[in-house]
C-alpha cells in the first residue's frame, strides 16, 4: 500500500519526478561507464599470479651535464646476469619486438605478412612470469634456436583450422621458423599483445649485428622483466644496483642507474612509455564522483524546495499520529523509488553509450552485469551512496516540520539567503561545471597547438616507405624509379624522420676534447633528407653523396651545448659519433627542430650518412592522386618480391604521438559536457519552482507597469549570480588541474586570463538559456490569471 501511495505521488508531481529521474539516471549511467573504463585501466596485467612480485628493469640515465634519460630497454646480458648473480630472481625474462615479414606456405599457396607490433623474441622464463593457457607444447621448446609458440587466433590466421604445431614460417627470407606450441588468446586487459614468441636463440641469426654482448647497447624494444621471491627482495636489488652497475660500466656506472618498476605501474608511467597516464585515470574518477554529487544536490534542492510545498500534507499526517520517524521512512522511500527507476534508466544508457564510446575513442568498455561481478556490487554501492546524499537531508527537513505551524501555512522558506544550503549547492554545481569546462578547453587549446605548432620542418605530403634491411643493393633502382614519378618531389633514404619516437644516439666526442657530458641524437639519412623535409641550414652546406660516414650535419642546439660561439664555428670541425665509433667532419649547421615529441626539448642532434642503416624511404609529394601510392607499391614490390609493402605518411605519425592527450580530451570535454547538462537540468527544475513561488510578485508588478524584459532580469538575476560567484571560487581550482595537466609538455599553450572568461561566459549562457524559456513564458503570463492563482 505504501509503495502504492508513493508512485501516485511521485506520479502527481511528475516534472520534478522527470527531472530527478534524468538527472540521476545521467549522472549513474556516467559514473558506471567511468567505473568500467578505471577499472579496466587499473586491471591491466593485474591477473597474472605473480604480478605482486614482477617487475620491469629499467635504468635512468643520469647524465653529467644533469639531465636524466628514463629508458625502459635493456642490454641483452642483463636477463641471464641476473638470474645468475642474485638468488632471489626467481625468473628474468627478454622481450624483444621486432618488425618482421613473415612468409607461410599453404600447400602450393604462398603468403606473406608484414608483422609489426605481434611478433617478440623471448626465452622460456617469460611463460614462468606471465600467465598464459597451453593449448599444446611447453615454454621449454623456447630455450633451442628456430622454435615458436603461436595463439589461437593467429594460428587461424596463418594456417586456418589445420593444426599448426609441426608447420613452418620463414622470417625475413632468412630461417625457418617451427612451430612448437599453441597457446590460449590472451585478455584485452593486457599491454602484453604478442601473438608469435619466437624462441631467443633465434634472434642473433636475424639481427647478427645487434650489440649482444654489450653492456651500453640499449635498445627500448628490447626489455626485461624479472619476478622476485618476494615483494621484500625490491629493496635489497635496489640496494645492490649501484655496485652491480660500477661491476659492469666501470667509471660509467654512476651513469647506469637501474631500478625495478613494478608490473602495475608499467601501463601508467608516460616516462617508461605507458599507456595512460595517472592523471588522466584520476580526473576520470574525480569527474564521475562529481557527476553523481552533482545529481544528488539536483535532488536536495528540488526535494527540500517541494517540501514546504507538501508542508499541510505532512502537519495534518503527524496530527493524524504519524511520528516523526515514519515521516522520515515515507520520504526515504520516494527517494528509493526514484533511485531504483533512474538505476534502471542508467543500466540502459551505459549499455547504449559504452557502444557508442568504444566507436568514437577506439575503448574497450563492456557493461556486462553477469560477466562483471564488480559492476552489480558497484551499482549496488552507488544506489545506496545516492540514497544516503540525496535522501536523508531532505527527509530530516520535512520530518523536523512542526505541526501546527505546517497545517496553518506558517512555515516560510528564507528564500533570500544568500547563503541558504540551496544557493550554496548550485554554487557547488557550476563551480564542478567551471572547472570542467575550463579544463577542457585548455586540453582542446593544447591539442591544438600541438597539431599546428612549427616543427622546423615540413610535415605534409611526406610518404614513409619501409625498406627490407638486407637489400640495401636494390635501394639506387628504387630511388630512381620512384622520383621519376610526376608526383614525386624529393625522395630521400633514412632511419628515421627528423622528428621521432626512436630513441637512437649517445655520447660524441669533439675535435680533440673528451667524450662530452650531454648525449646526443642521431639521425641516419642521405644527402636529400634536409630538401624532403625542408629543414633550413644556418651555416655551411648541405652533405654530398656518401654510403658511409664522413660528412656531418649538427642542429643549433649541438652547437650550443659543445660551447661554441657561433655556427661558423662548428663548421670543419671533426665530430666523433659514440653509438658507431666513428669519425665524420661537420660540413653544415641545421636551424633547430623538435627532434622528438613535444613532451621533450629539442635535443643535440647529428645527421650522418650511412647505407647499411638505411630502413625508410621518405618521398616528398607535390600532390597526392588515387594512383599514387599504387604506383610506388608496384615499384616497391618489384624490386622486393619476397617482402610486404607497407607505407605511412609523416603528419598521420606525428599526431599519432598524442594519442593520449586526444583520449583525454573527448573523454573529459564529453563528461564536462555531461556535468554541465545535469547542473542546468537542477537550475531548470529550480527556476520553475522560483517561478511558481514568485506568480503573484509578478503579477503585481506587470499590473504597476514593469516590462517583460524588466521581469526577466529581475528573475534571471537570481541564478546569474551564484553562477558567477560559482565561477571566482572555482578558478583556483581549475588553474590548478590546468596547471597539473601541461607539466608533462616541454611545448605548451600558457594559461591566459580569457580560459577563465571564457570559461565563466560559458557556463553563465548556458545557465541563461536554462532559465529563460521559464522566465519568458511567466513574464508573459495575462497577470489578472496571476493574481487569481493565489
Amino acid at each position: 500500500m505504501s509503495l502504492k501511495i508513493t508512485l501516485r505521488k511521485l506520479i502527481r508531481q511528475r516534472v520534478y519526478s522527470a527531472i530527478n529521474i534524468t538527472g540521476l539516471a545521467v549522472g549513474m549511467a556516467g559514473a558506471i561507464i567511468i567505473f568500467q573504463l578505471v577499472s579496466f585501466h587499473l586491471g591491466v596485467d593485474g591477473y597474472h599470479r605473480n604480478a605482486d612480485r614482477t617487475y620491469r628493469v629499467v635504468v635512468d640515465l643520469h647524465l653529467e651535464d644533469g639531465q636524466v634519460e628514463k629508458e625502459r630497454g635493456s642490454a641483452f646480458v642483463l636477463h641471464q646476469t641476473l638470474k645468475k648473480e642474485f638468488s632471489y630472481v626467481e625468473n628474468a625474462a627478454y622481450l624483444a619486438g621486432k618488425e618482421l615479414t613473415l612468409d607461410i606456405k599453404n600447400g602450393s599457396q604462398s603468403t606473406k605478412y608484414l608483422e609489426k607490433d605481434h611478433v617478440a623474441f623471448t626465452n622460456s622464463d617469460f611463460f614462468n612470469i606471465f600467465d598464459y593457457q597451453w593449448v599444446e607444447g611447453n615454454a621449454a621448446t623456447l630455450n633451442a634456436p628456430n622454435q615458436a609458440v603461436i595463439t589461437e587466433s593467429y594460428a587461424l590466421k596463418y594456417f586456418g583450422k589445420a593444426n599448426p604445431v609441426g608447420r613452418f614460417l620463414r622470417i625475413e627470407n632468412k630461417e625457418n621458423i617451427r612451430i612448437a606450441g599453441v597457446i590460449r588468446d590472451y585478455p584485452q586487459q593486457t599491454d602484453f599483445k604478442k601473438d608469435l614468441f619466437i624462441s631467443l636463440p633465434t634472434i642473433r641469426k636475424i639481427v647478427p649485428e645487434y650489440g649482444y654482448e654489450d653492456w651500453g647497447w640499449i635498445d627500448s624494444g628490447r626489455e626485461t622483466y624479472v619476478t622476485l621471491r618476494s615483494e621484500k627482495d625490491k629493496e635489497t636489488f635496489e640496494k645492490q644496483m649501484p655496485a652491480f652497475a660500477q661491476k659492469y660500466y666501470g667509471a660509467n656506472g654512476k651513469i647506469f642507474q637501474y631500478h625495478l618498476q613494478p608490473l602495475s605501474d608499467v601501463h601508467f608511467n608516460i616516462d617508461y612509455n605507458g599507456k595512460i597516464k595517472y592523471t588522466t585515470i584520476a580526473i576520470l574518477a574525480t569527474v564521475a564522483l562529481l557527476m553523481v554529487l552533482i545529481a544528488c544536490f539536483n535532488f536536495i534542492n528540488l526535494s527540500t524546495a517541494q517540501a514546504f510545498k507538501r508542508s499541510k500534507e505532512v502537519g495534518i499526517r503527524k496530527v493524524l499520529g504519524v511520528s516523526q520517524m515514519q515521516v522520515f521512512w515515507s520520504f526515504i522511500r520516494e527517494t528509493a523509488v526514484l533511485t531504483l527507476v533512474s538505476a534502471l534508466f542508467a543500466l540502459v544508457l551505459s549499455i547504449l553509450f559504452s557502444s557508442i564510446l568504444n566507436n568514437w575513442l577506439g575503448l574497450q568498455i563492456e557493461v556486462n552485469y553477469v560477466a562483471d561481478y564488480r559492476l552489480p556490487v558497484f551499482s549496488v554501492l552507488l544506489i545506496l551512496l545516492i540514497l544516503v546524499l540525496a535522501g536523508v537531508y531532505p527527509a530530516l527537513i520535512v520530518s523536523n516540520f512542526n505541526p501546527l505551524r505546517a497545517i496553518k501555512g506558517l512555515l516560510k522558506e528564507n528564500n533570500r539567503n544568500l547563503f541558504s544550503v540551496r544557493k550554496g549547492l548550485v554554487v557547488v554545481q557550476f563551480g564542478i561545471s567551471f572547472v570542467l569546462i575550463a579544463v577542457a578547453l585548455l586540453i582542446m587549446l593544447q591539442s591544438d597547438y600541438i597539431s599546428k605548432k612549427d616543427l622546423g620542418m615540413n610535415r605534409d605530403l611526406i610518404m614513409h616507405v619501409r625498406l627490407p634491411a638486407a637489400e640495401t643493393d636494390k635501394i639506387a633502382v628504387i630511388r630512381n624509379e620512384i622520383g621519376a614519378l610526376n608526383e614525386t618531389e624529393h625522395f630521400a633514404l633514412l632511419r628515421g624522420a627528423p622528428s621521432s619516437q626512436e630513441g637512437y644516439g649517445g655520447s660524441v666526442k669533439f675535435e680533440n676534447r673528451d667524450w662530452e657530458k650531454f648525449a646526443a641524437r642521431s639521425k641516419v639519412a642521405d644527402e636529400n633528407y634536409v630538401a624532403t623535409y625542408g629543414l633550413r641550414l644556418v651555416a655551411g652546406r648541405n652533405v654530398t653523396q656518401s654510403d658511409t660516414v664522413r660528412e656531418l650535419l649538427v642542429n643549433q642546439k649541438m652547437v650550443r651545448a659543445l660551447g661554441l660561439k657561433s655556427a661558423e664555428e662548428a663548421l670543419n670541425k671533426n665530430l666523433m659519433i659514440g653509438e658507431i665509433g666513428k669519425t665524420g667532419r661537420i660540413v653544415g649547421v641545421l636551424a633547430d627542430f623538435n627532434n622528438t615529441d613535444l613532451y621533450s626539448a629539442i635535443e643535440p642532434t647529428v645527421i650522418f650518412q650511412s647505407k647499411a642503416f638505411y630502413r625508410y624511404a621518405a618521398v616528398k609529394l607535390n600532390h597526392l592522386e588515387k594512383a599514387t601510392v599504387k604506383n610506388i607499391a608496384a615499384i616497391w614490390q618489384r624490386q622486393f618480391p619476397d617482402h610486404v609493402f607497407e607505407y605511412s605518411f609523416f603528419d598521420e605519425e606525428l599526431a599519432g604521438f598524442y594519442k593520449r592527450e586526444e583520449l583525454a580530451s573527448g573523454l573529459i570535454s564529453l563528461f564536462a559536457g555531461v556535468s554541465v547538462f545535469l547542473s542546468c537540468l537542477g537550475l531548470f527544475g529550480l527556476a520553475i519552482f522560483s517561478i511558481e513561488q514568485r506568480t503573484k510578485e509578478i503579477g503585481i508588478r506587470k499590473v504597476l507597469g514593469a516590462s517583460v524584459a524588466g521581469i526577466i532580469g529581475l528573475l534571471s538575476a537570481d541564478f546569474l549570480k551564484l553562477v558567477l560567484i560559482a565561477a571566482v571560487i572555482a578558478t583556483p581550482a581549475a588553474y590548478y588541474f590546468m596547471d597539473k595537466w601541461l607539466q608533462d609538455f616541454a611545448y605548451k599553450v600558457e594559461i591566459q586570463w580569457w580560459i577563465f572568461a571564457s570559461a565563466g561566459l560559458t557556463a553563465a549562457t548556458i545557465a541563461l538559456l536554462t532559465i529563460s524559456f521559464q522566465s519568458v513564458k511567466a513574464a508573459l503570463k495575462d497577470p489578472v490569471k496571476s493574481l487569481k492563482s493565489e
